[in-house]
């Protein structure tokens, strides 16, 4: 039972720092936008990446 909540607790902090890293690519992403109507073409974008894994 231990080993179970060891795993968990790894593989919860995985995924972590893995949310973390695509919120930092996404934020460079959208910081490379040339003007306003590029910077909502792009949030659409990751927002509609989002929407697809659901």
């Amino acid at each position: 039972m231990g080993d179970l909540f060891k795993t968990l607790k790894e593989v919860i902090k995985l995924s972590k720092i893995n949310s973390n890293s695509i919120q930092k690519r996404d934020e460079q992403y959208l910081a490379q936008s040339n003007d306003l109507f590029d910077l909502e073409r792009r949030q659409k974008e990751i927002d509609s990446r989002f929407t697809r894994k659901l």
